[in-house]
């Protein structure tokens, strides 16, 4: 019997609450040293609460918020491999400097994402390339995020096809990787790379192929993932 879409999804579910509890493990070993790798890691620390979320909010059916949180875990994600490789010393300061006014009037901020990809990709061009290639499905979750079109449907259906949930929370999958990723180059420690390919093999499973680090693979289910077990 062909295993339903919507065992599918449970199944994903299953194996991204294992992604998770390995991810956290790494980021609790990413201390930050400097200032800029501060702001890295707490953004780091942000889209992995926001991938939490959107599981947590799967598991309970609860899918028009879950694909709200995709847009703020991808924005997250960037701005921290931004702010870690990309940010000039200028604005870390200007970011870090508290602001003299009333309210809750906020500091410097960085630009547009497409501007941030841009220049993130003269230090990682791989990484910019696939997170590129997510935006062009982040952005349509605005719609969920700002009461859209797509938020009015969903409401009206109901819920989401389990196929649409299915490839939204591959996605998150691959933004957990890197989140650790960036974790990772902000703490400057070098030992902990080898985690990352780690944290690759044993999960792969639930996450879509990256073409620069695995160019020999074509699709998640084409590819034969290596067996792995171990603590991360």
């Amino acid at each position: 019997m062909s295993e339903s879409a919507e065992d599918r999804l449970h199944r994903l579910l299953a194996l991204s609450e294992a992604l998770d509890d390995d991810v956290a493990k790494l980021l609790r070993k990413c201390p930050p040293a400097s200032t800029r790798a501060a702001i890295s890691v707490a953004l780091c620390r942000a889209a992995f609460e926001h991938a939490i979320s959107q599981r947590v909010l799967l598991e309970r059916g609860l899918s028009g918020t879950a694909m709200a949180l995709c847009r703020l875990q991808f924005e997250a994600v960037v701005r921290a491999a931004w702010t870690g490789q990309g940010a000039t010393e200028k604005w870390i300061k200007a970011f870090t400097t508290p602001v003299d006014a009333e309210g809750h009037k906020e500091p410097i901020m960085g630009p547009p994402i497409p501007a941030m990809l841009d220049t993130f990709a003269l230090h990682a061009p791989h990484v910019a390339a696939e997170f590129r290639k997510l935006y062009g499905t982040i952005e349509g979750m605005h719609s969920f995020v700002h009461g859209g079109a797509q938020a009015v449907v969903h409401a009206l259906m109901g819920g989401y096809p389990a196929e649409n949930l299915t490839r939204a929370l591959f996605n998150r999958n691959l933004l957990q990787w890197f989140t650790a990723n960036c974790a990772v180059v902000a703490a400057e420690n070098a030992g902990l790379r080898p985690r990352l390919n780690l944290l690759r093999e044993k999960h792969g499973r639930c996450m879509p192929p990256i073409a620069a680090a695995y160019p020999a693979q074509t699709s998640a289910t084409e590819t034969k993932r290596p067996s792995f077990s171990g603590d991360l």
